[in-house]
């Protein structure tokens, strides 16, 4: 058993632990003051009130305890999750990745890792402390009068069934699309942000906000439902546990009246139904907990289980020894779409500038992503230092091979931590001769803060060119030898864009550069250029 697993156990028994000392609280309780009402020596009450007084502290401590051990032990599992999780999408292709939109795919990631994670701590824990207390309760009810204790276990079962049949029957559907509302409008936000500029630019504003509120209204709705359905819950708890006490109390002062129950012993089992409201009560909460886990696992295996694009070799080539790249007839595609280029001859030898071309749609990226091992050919060889690629793992390719996107990704920390990511050892020389590299070293050097200056979120502090040549700068910090650039110069201003470009050509002599461009500052760079002419797909070399 691992340690979270131990640690959860543990929290559970801690947990029942303090539902029995709230219940042992109200029982007892209920015993010394009806024992108390006799009159009896005060010595006859002590155990009692000694017993009240260790249940009341008891209650909080335990239960301290239980969430302490619970909540460690469910975020370690949550943590190995993730980290399967994660393993598993690294080996996903882009086409598999790019299923729906972004804010959708993180929370798939994110909110439905944590509801699996969140069933630990809301439903199968809770459900055996639950279960627990109500044998144990009923168990002592039936020991001290079995009629009541009978008339207890027929309302707790009634109960239990009636809050199963309303939250399956009128909660399955809103529970299973709270998880895919929340994605969806995690989706639109994280659209209309990343384009709020140009919704403000073409006056779209108000549609966009629209969409948003109106998603929010769905999500708002299936909340209002699942509300509902946990009011309903308590509701048939307490009817059948109020109708348990009218009965135990009817029946129980007829016993009393007989002599088969004794009169301080009926305030207890009176008493009993009400010591089961509380753990009772959160049924309704488990059952939907329990839905919307599901509901998120579901949709986390239909992301995880998808077909691997690209399979590793049982058995791997070595490292290839060289890094120059050779494509000779190859196709390209996604899925199970037409391919999107056919008959592709490409050279790039060590050291040279090479330029692909091609409008929106052509292959362009495809092609970026099946040299960085991301994806297959469908037809084709290719080859990197002599050795075809099918006999490399992926982290082989990708350890010669590495790519900058036009939209890569800066974290919100500062320049040393976002460097750091390629070389976590990287002391700060090699950090500032990156930088030098990547012609972001004065810059870097006329900041106050240098390396430690804040970039901010998704390095809004810095400028396109300078968010460009900081993601470069880490390319070059990882020793990657062929450097596939998709799009360099989108959205850069023409100076900015020249300079880059100047910078790019001159790693050449020790780094082979693949230029995936439509600009034709970036074509006029190259030695020679590839074009992916739709919609024939013709190979022109220049």
């Amino acid at each position: 058993m691992t340690t979270a697993r131990r640690r959860l156990v543990v929290g559970g028994v801690f947990g029942l632990l303090a539902s029995l000392s709230a219940i042992g609280l109200l029982l007892v309780s209920a015993w010394l003051i009806s024992r108390a009402a006799q009159h009896p020596p005060v010595l006859y009450l002590m155990v009692a009130i000694v017993a009240v007084r260790a249940f009341g502290i008891a209650r909080a401590a335990l239960r301290y305890v239980e969430r302490l051990f619970t909540h460690d032990g469910a975020l370690r599992v949550g943590t190995e999750i993730r980290l399967a999780v994660y393993e598993r999408l690294e080996r996903l292709s882009p086409s598999t990745l790019a299923a729906g939109r972004r804010g959708e795919r993180i929370s798939r990631i994110v909110s439905d890792v944590d509801a699996l994670q969140d069933r630990i701590v809301r439903a199968t824990i809770p459900r055996f402390v639950t279960a627990a207390s109500v044998a144990v309760v009923t168990g002592l009810v039936l020991a001290v009068f079995p009629l009541g204790g009978l008339v207890l276990a027929a309302a707790v079962v009634l109960a239990w069934v009636g809050v199963l049949v309303a939250v399956r029957v009128g909660g399955r559907r809103a529970n299973a699309a709270t998880a895919g509302l929340r994605g969806e409008l995690a989706a639109e936000v994280s659209e209309t942000l990343r384009t709020s500029r140009d919704l403000v630019a073409y006056g779209a504003v108000a549609g966009a906000r629209d969409a948003v509120a109106q998603t929010g209204a769905r999500l708002a709705e299936t909340e209002r439902r699942t509300a509902f359905l946990d009011g309903l819950g308590i509701l048939v708890v307490r009817v059948c546990l109020g109708v348990a006490t009218c009965v135990i109390a009817w029946t129980g002062v007829a016993a009393v009246a007989d002599g088969t129950l004794g009169p301080v012993l009926l305030a207890v089992v009176v008493l009993a139904p009400v010591a089961l409201a509380e753990p009772l009560e959160g049924l309704s909460a488990i059952e939907q907990q329990e839905q919307r886990s599901a509901a998120s696992r579901r949709r986390i295996e239909e992301l995880v289980e998808a077909d691997d694009d690209v399979v590793d070799p049982d058995v791997s080539a070595p490292d290839p020894v060289g890094f120059a790249l050779r494509l000779r007839d190859v196709a390209l595609g996604w899925g199970t779409a037409d391919d999107l280029v056919t008959g592709l001859d490409l050279d790039l030898p060590e050291g040279e500038v090479v330029a692909v071309a091609g409008p929106s749609g052509s292959g362009k990226s495809t092609l970026a992503a099946v040299l960085l091992r991301l994806a297959t050919a469908r037809a084709g060889t290719i080859t990197l230092g002599g050795t075809p690629i099918e006999a490399l793992t992926g982290d082989q390719v990708r350890q010669v091979v590495a790519t900058l996107r036009q939209d890569e990704h800066v974290f919100d920390t500062t320049i040393r931590e976002n460097l750091r990511i390629a070389d976590p050892a990287a002391d700060d020389l090699t950090l500032l001769d990156a930088l030098d590299a990547a012609g972001l070293g004065p810059f870097v050097a006329g900041l106050p803060e240098g390396l430690d200056t804040e970039v901010g979120e998704n390095g809004d502090r810095l400028s396109g060119g300078e968010r460009q040549r900081l993601g470069l700068a880490r390319l070059l910090l990882g020793g990657h030898r062929v450097l596939v650039l998709d799009e360099p110069t989108e959205h850069l201003d023409a100076a900015t864009a020249e300079a880059l470009l100047r910078d790019l050509v001159a790693l050449a002599p020790q780094r082979s550069i693949l230029l995936v461009s439509h600009d034709e500052r970036a074509l006029a760079a190259a030695s020679h250029v590839v074009r992916l002419d739709a919609p024939t797909r013709i190979v022109d070399r220049v």
